[in-house]
């Protein structure tokens, strides 16, 4: 092959080079398959027009039937926009990961002398050079890309899991403002009738003016009330259109709008601080960026002395036309910067993912114990008011109202318990809404769904043991906070070597 059909093949290897490209999404199948390890949902990014059409329909699908809290988190996997925001960051990631493969293209100096005398020829000098520093050092920086291409992973599935709690929660405000609406319509129906019925009686001579206007008062009170339950309800409904990324016809959806009823049982919650540092896919990506930066400076300490090393060859022409070819070594002498700056930059970054990384570990063990104390005294109220205040109001309202029709109560006191019972509804309403949003922040802090009743979770520290010192007002199946017997455990890493 000649050198004119080996330069149209070498231009050609090179442009084919520079068209080639990698799709941003390459990496988000590793972001999907923790996703759905710990949430049984399948996040998806729509990088091209058909992706984009399918998941319109896939939302149009989910969204043709009430949703649930379980159809949210899928329409916002999918569809929220500030995720498919997040999910961006892997393509930046990727791209690093790419160049830290590339070799550095080659320099090609040229330069021309004229001489002022004879032999008169023009002098040329040619030069291609290529920084073998970065050739030596390409497997380390490939291993440092692929260690921050992982963490990035890490973290926008964990951002997936944010995304996914926070859906949960505004969901659980939605469906508590809808049945608090459906609730004081009722009760508003009620007063109506009541104060109509008031009205009748007082034609009649039968009611005091004063009696009569404590049933038209608590008739525009209800509706006052119901009016601001209906508006709060409206105004978490836009919350979750956001969050869902809904508009135009999208919005007309209906919800499964009465909170779900407790579980039967809980399951296990000794050993969720284990669990918590075994799946927290935050703590994990933390992890991550130290043995990054530990690497990074290890490999900067390395060849801090050779900052700039480039090798290649040389041709020059002489002005007698005669050719001289040889090697060329161009050596940054390390007199002045030996990279201190960049060093100590390094550790001390080091120094501040080393902290953080303990911090989130120390918080995520903390929020476990809170959330699961506050978990067991969220259900023992839940049961509290269901089994116990509800029905105890009930009964007190409906006594009282057998004794207004006695006439041995007055008004003041059927509508005193009245209220009392409403208010005690609200409250068990209230608690069984507080029950499910902490539970859901106990499964975000654990880093995944509860282990099933009945199941211990798998976890790397004993169990602790009960304080004796309990108040005797708490309930026995309700335990105290209990201080961690081991420090916040972090993945082991090395600092770099040198």
């Amino acid at each position: 092959m000649n050198r004119f059909t080996t330069l149209p093949a070498l231009s050609g290897l090179i442009l084919l080079a520079g068209c080639a490209s990698v799709a941003p999404d390459r990496s988000f199948e590793r972001v999907q398959a923790p996703v759905v390890e710990r949430l049984g949902a399948t996040p998806a990014w729509p990088t091209t027009a058909e992706g984009r059409a399918a998941i319109e329909d896939r939302v149009a699908e989910l969204l043709s039937e009430p949703i649930d809290s379980d159809r949210a988190v899928a329409i916002a996997l999918i569809n929220n926009r500030g995720l498919r925001a997040q999910y961006a960051r892997l393509g930046l990631a990727e791209a690093d990961y790419i160049e830290a493969g590339l070799l550095e293209n080659p320099s090609l100096s040229v330069g021309a002398g004229f001489p002022d005398r004879s032999p008169s020829g023009t002098g040329l000098d040619f030069g291609l050079t290529l920084n073998v520093l970065r050739v030596l050092t390409m497997p380390a920086r490939q291993e440092i890309a692929s260690i921050k291409l992982d963490a990035e992973v890490l973290a926008v599935a964990d951002d997936v899991l944010r995304a996914a709690a926070d859906t949960r929660e505004i969901f659980l405000d939605l469906q508590a403002a809808e049945h608090m609406a459906a609730v004081l319509r009722e009760v508003t129906v009620a007063a109506e009738a009541g104060a109509e019925f008031a009205r009748r009686v007082h034609a009649a001579g039968n009611l005091s003016d004063l009696a009569l206007a404590n049933e038209e008062a608590l008739y525009e009170r209800s509706r006052l009330e119901y009016a601001r339950a209906l508006a709060d309800a409206a105004e978490r409904r836009e919350r979750l259109n956001i969050q869902l990324g809904l508009w135009g016809d999208q919005t007309a959806w209906t919800i499964v709008d009465r909170l779900p009823e407790l579980p039967a049982s809980e399951p296990d919650l000794s050993q969720l601080e284990g669990l918590a540092i075994h799946q927290r896919l935050d703590l994990a990506a933390a992890a991550k960026r130290v043995e990054a930066i530990a690497k990074a400076a290890g490999l900067q300490r390395d060849w801090r002395y050779l900052l700039s090393t480039e090798v290649g060859v040389n041709a020059s022409r002489d002005t007698d036309g005669q050719w001289v070819f040889g090697p060329a070594v161009s050596l940054e002498l390390p007199i002045f910067n030996q990279r201190q700056g960049e060093i100590l930059a390094l550790d001390s970054a080091l120094l501040a993912a080393e902290a953080e990384l303990e911090g989130v570990a120390i918080e995520a063990r903390s929020d476990v114990r809170r959330l699961r104390d506050r978990l067991y005294a969220a259900r023992y109220e839940v049961e509290h008011f269901r089994d116990t205040i509800v029905p105890l109001r009930e009964r007190i309202t409906t006594l009282t109202q057998q004794q207004y029709n006695y006439m041995l109560a007055d008004t003041f006191d059927l509508l005193a318990a009245k209220r009392e019972g409403i208010q005690a509804y609200r409250d068990y309403l209230n608690s069984v809404h507080d029950y499910w949003q902490i539970r859901s922040e106990l499964e975000r802090a654990v880093g995944g769904r509860l282990p099933e009743p009945g199941t211990s979770p798998a976890a790397t520290q004993a169990p602790q043991s009960r304080p004796e010192n309990k108040p005797d007002a708490m309930p026995d199946d309700m335990p105290m906070n209990k201080p961690a017997s081991t420090p916040a455990a972090q993945p082991a890493h090395q600092h770099g070597g040198h």
